[in-house]
């Protein structure tokens, strides 16, 4: 495949007057959130074996007793300093801003947005029709005042993907880094959909009423959820037994059938007959309109464009970053994953609507409404081959490496490994429990499918927990798997719901209503894509739809329309940018392509890396053609076809690779007190200063999405969290400790 201007941006060709040859001096990083692997091996393992990784915000590790309160004796969960809850921001029809969680930073801004449940319904019409409070969190940008005509005309909304991830948080945990990546004078966005999170009504199939003991409906919900999940982890993946298939889809259809009460006793202004992708889409534009009005009064203009997009070809190289057209009125936009169905589908709503819309790892639309995305996985395996690629380049670096090792014998070693524990699963004694531990197969399938989203920081934890299950050390990152009995009201960072499978269940054109031999020849066909289809095969819009029987209120998407209809290209008032990995596990380039053609004069990126979204991997081209795209309206050239998958576009090289990254990246000081790299990488190596501060914040932001895509998947994979032991590490203190009279 030909590549168009590989590995330049229009960005960084402005300047190389300070570039330092020997060393750079790196950003301060935060103390205590360093990124290393046994921080790593926490995060990847608790995926598999039930490691608590939601925090508890009340001080310190809680050791929970297992006497009830005296009823009625209900105890207020501690805060701690700087912690905001969100019931006590006012929701309202316009965006009022106030001060929140200062425990992230010292000026983040929240706001609750009311907008209707049912588009058909509007709020102006009655009182009484059923509303939707939106959760957002706003990072502004530097130089802003108490005066909203300082922010900018349209701030960046991001979404995380999902469906069902929650970019209230994701914008608390990665706001600043991503400013100082895309421009510190951006204003970012981060909001959770409706159903999602903070956002209320709340998806979620086991709300409870508060018990007679003491504790309110949340936590008596968290410990249902914590002990229906531990239950279905037993089971394993889809073919850990001849009776999995079977158990797991009894298992989703149950699920089913108590999001079905909820939503019977909610009735007509049941969220989840209004939770589908279009109703997001039009909270957007909500989202939009009210910044709008918040900005710039109550009778805002929308501007009207008065340029063409730029190509690169015709950017000056000494261009100063400035504004070249208004996005007034319109969507400035950053999805991953399923945010990219998210921003394609707003772009066919409303195309007169699109500013600048990036859409990162993307979504084939046409297979995620169908009944089962059969081959989203078409790269998986090849990403996986590469871990033994990377592990022999790494040599004794990599835990698993022998003296004279090649790939293949690697892999070998790697296949023994699990030939024995198909046999014998390991017995592991969490060090703080007196309880066993069986790790099995499944519990490792689970943990190297998610080390095939980020590679470059998950693929050394991989080989370090493998190397420890050899070596019987496991102990040293398992903790107790069993769920105990909460004898105090606790406040988490953000509470479990069902949004993923009411969402993507809700999309489906299609619905999946299959038998167990339907299903086995679906699984079939999945694995004939991949050795994954063991784990893919059983995430929530998957496996998880089977037999759901709640209707969206809404008509389905236009996507996967019948052939014979020949859709024209959508036209949009600004072209969409589409960026992709050449390997992605569950997002493949062809995905990418083909929704590229979906949309006139859209143009895509190919990150030359393996991961899932190319923010699992630093690159600084990437990341300047992003800057380009988004302050200046630079689109790369518009892609040339020979085939569906074959011919000429843009793409970027990437600057890390496993064991050779910003996450391997260690820091001493010289006599000059300059920062030196240290050990055998040179990613920092003859980039200016400007660089280095990018780089460094895109690396942070790249770690924050592995951590958070390794607590959504506690819940897309079904996989329980279990913690006798629920710790922040950002809390220390004193709490209530026990469940005795106070």
């Amino acid at each position: 495949m030909a590549a168009s201007n590989p590995s330049i941006s229009p960005l960084f060709n402005e300047k190389r007057d300070d570039v330092y040859l020997s060393g750079v001096r790196l950003p301060s990083r935060e103390p205590s959130r360093r990124w290393g692997c046994r921080s790593l091996s926490v995060v990847f393992l608790a995926i598999v074996s039930g490691i608590g990784l939601l925090s508890h915000f009340g001080h310190g590790p809680i050791r929970y007793g297992f006497r009830r309160p005296d009823a009625g004796s209900r105890v207020p969960p501690q805060r701690p300093e700087g912690w905001t809850e969100w019931s006590d921001i006012t929701p309202s029809e316009k965006l009022v801003w106030q001060p929140c969680f200062a425990i992230y930073g010292d000026d983040f801004r929240c706001a609750r947005l009311t907008v209707p449940m049912d588009y058909h319904r509007p709020l102006n019409e009655s009182a009484d029709n059923p509303k939707v409070h939106i959760a957002l969190v706003l990072k502004p940008g530097i130089n802003r005042t108490e005066n909203p005509a300082s922010y900018s005309e349209s701030p960046l909304l991001i979404n995380p993907g999902g469906p069902g991830g929650p970019g209230a948080e994701f914008a608390l945990i990665t706001g600043p880094m991503l400013q100082t990546a895309v421009g510190k004078d951006r204003d970012v966005i981060g909001f959770d959909p409706r159903g999602v999170g903070a956002t209320t009504p709340k998806a979620d199939c086991f709300a409870s009423p508060d018990d007679p003991f003491g504790l309110d409906g949340r936590n008596v919900a968290y410990m249902n959820r914590l002990s229906w999940l531990t239950a279905e982890h037993e089971i394993g993946i889809v073919n850990s037994s001849n009776v999995a298939l079977s158990k797991l889809d009894t298992s989703s259809r149950a699920l089913s059938k108590l999001c079905k009460r909820i939503d019977d006793a909610e009735g007509k202004n049941s969220i989840f007959r209004y939770s589908n992708t279009p109703n997001v889409a039009r909270d957007m534009l909500s989202i939009v309109d009210a910044w709008d009005q918040w900005r710039l009064g109550s009778n805002p203009k929308p501007a009207k464009s008065t340029q063409k997009p730029e190509t690169e070809d015709e950017l000056p190289v000494d261009t100063r970053i400035e504004a070249k057209d208004s996005t007034q009125g319109k969507l400035v936009y950053w999805g991953f994953s399923y945010g990219t169905l998210l921003g394609a589908t707003f772009a066919s709503m409303f195309p007169d609507r699109v500013g600048r819309v990036i859409l990162d790892g993307v979504v084939d639309a046409d297979h995620y409404v169908d009944r089962v995305m059969v081959d989203a996985i078409l790269d998986t395996d090849a990403i996986w081959e590469k871990f033994f690629v990377y592990c022999a380049d790494a040599g004794p670096q990599c835990p698993l490496f022998r003296l004279g090792d090649k790939p293949e014998s690697i892999k070998k070693r790697f296949t023994d490994i699990m030939n024995w524990l198909e046999k014998e699963p390991a017995i592991v004694f969490p060090k703080q429990a007196n309880v066993p531990v069986l790790i099995t197969v499944s519990d490792f399938r689970l943990i190297i499918f998610s080390a095939l989203y980020a590679p470059i920081a998950a693929f050394p934890v991989v080989a370090l927990l493998l190397k420890a299950l050899v070596d019987g050390q496991l102990s040293d990152y398992v903790a107790s798997p069993a769920p105990t009995l909460l004898c105090h009201n606790i406040t988490l960072p953000r509470w479990p719901d069902d949004a993923q499978k009411v969402i993507g269940c809700s999309d489906k054109r299609y619905k999946l209503d299959d038998d167990i031999e339907s299903l086995q020849k679906r699984f079939e066909e999945m694995a004939s894509y991949s050795s994954f289809a063991d784990v893919w095969m059983g995430v929530g819009f998957n496996l998880g739809c089977n037999g759901w029987d709640i209707e969206a209120k809404d008509p389905p998407m236009r996507w996967d329309d019948h052939p014979i209809h020949k859709p024209e290209p959508i036209e949009t008032s600004f072209p969409v940018l589409f960026l992709s990995n050449h390997l992605d596990p569950v997002t493949p380039l062809h995905a990418a392509l083909k929704m590229t053609r979906k949309f006139t004069g859209a143009s895509i990126i190919e990150q030359k890396a393996e991961g899932h979204c190319t923010v699992s991997c630093v690159s600084l081209c990437t990341i300047g053609h992003i800057r380009a795209y988004l302050d200046k309206g630079v689109v790369p050239p518009a892609p040339k076809y020979d085939s569906e998958d074959e011919g000429e576009w843009t793409t970027c090289e990437c600057n890390e690779r496993p064991w050779k990254s910003f996450s391997s990246l260690g820091t001493a000081s010289d006599s000059n007190s300059r920062t030196q790299v240290q050990g055998d990488d040179d990613v920092l190596n003859a980039k200016t200063a400007e660089e280095a501060e990018i780089m460094t914040a895109y690396s942070g932001v790249r770690n924050r999405f592995v951590e958070f895509m390794a607590a959504q998947q506690h819940f897309e994979y079904q996989n329980p969290l279990k913690a006798a032991y629920l710790h922040s590490s950002l809390l220390q203190g004193n709490g209530q400790h026990t469940c005795g009279k106070s």
